[in-house]
């Protein structure tokens, strides 16, 4: 995993250990944890939908945005794939 991506996915999972679940979503498409805003593609690929969304993984605020991964096979049931870009150039200072 590239290395912009391994730094986001740790800092998610570190500050899902700080979630309140009793305000996260059940049925909604949700990050494990961060900032997380418009779904910017949704596609149906290999028997499975596929949603990405603007994300920062690094706090409950907004930052440079990354894109978050959810599939389902039946729009009902989400899961959480890794993160699918990090900002890692110049150009992506403010988010991919």
């Amino acid at each position: 995993m590239d290395e912009q991506l391994a730094k986001a996915e740790a800092a998610n999972a570190a500050l899902r250990k700080s979630r309140n679940d009793r305000w996260y979503p059940s049925f909604h498409i949700a990050a494990p944890a961060g900032w997380i805003n418009d779904p910017n593609g949704v596609c149906f690929f290999k028997g499975r939908y596929h949603v990405f969304f603007q994300h920062h993984p690094y706090s409950t605020a907004w930052g440079p945005m990354h894109w978050g991964h959810v599939s389902s096979a039946d729009m009902v049931t989400w899961r959480r794939e890794s993160i699918a870009f990090a900002p890692s150039i110049e150009a992506d200072r403010d988010g991919v």
